[in-house]
């Protein structure tokens, strides 16, 4: 497999000084405490993808779709590094190459979703379309940045961010409660 965007990114990946800044802001890392799930561990993996030193995996490439695109990475980063813009290219190849992902990417509940466009309509990065000839919602994955726009503007609750990432109602509920004293 080919990582054509990735290579255009090999002068940025040797200026990244492996400093850790990026890390103290990233929400995946709060939850996880996973060197693998920081922007620098996310950039080791690619380093060392871009020299050959390891095969693509799918784990590699949800690794790099659990990313919310806050940008936080990208202002923390001492020496400027342009992280998201980096594995908003990679996510490109990876989905090129055949990969099939989940991250933190926006889904849809296709048994509740009626089709109404709204958030198609309501989506900033125009990541979703209606497919008229199909009757369903298309989710560019490589677009997608998980803002979760579409999930608070479904009237029918069909779109959604996968549980685990703290960020789903059921979980921010959960925070609120134990925070209140309750479960």
């Amino acid at each position: 497999m080919e990582f054509k965007r990735l290579k255009e990114w090999k002068d940025k990946l040797h200026v990244c000084i492996r400093c850790g800044y990026c890390y103290e802001h990233c929400h995946i890392f709060k939850i996880t405490n996973w060197e693998s799930d920081t922007p620098r561990g996310k950039l080791i993996l690619l380093y060392a993808l871009l020299h050959e030193e390891i095969e693509p995996t799918d784990y590699m490439a949800n690794k790099i779709f659990e990313c919310f695109n806050c940008g936080r990475c990208d202002a923390s980063c001492s020496a400027k590094v342009p992280v998201t813009d980096i594995f908003t290219d990679v996510r490109a190849d990876f989905i090129d190459g055949g990969f099939d992902v989940k991250g933190t990417l926006s889904h849809i509940n296709e048994d509740l979703c009626s089709k109404c466009g709204i958030c198609v309509s309501i989506c900033k990065y125009e990541a979703r379309t209606l497919d008229k000839e199909q009757n369903k919602i298309i989710i560019d994955k490589v677009k997608c940045k998980s803002c979760g726009g579409c999930e608070a503007a479904c009237p029918s609750g069909a779109a959604y961010i996968e549980e685990g990432y703290m960020v789903s109602e059921k979980e921010l509920l959960e925070q609120v409660q134990c925070y209140l004293g309750g479960k």
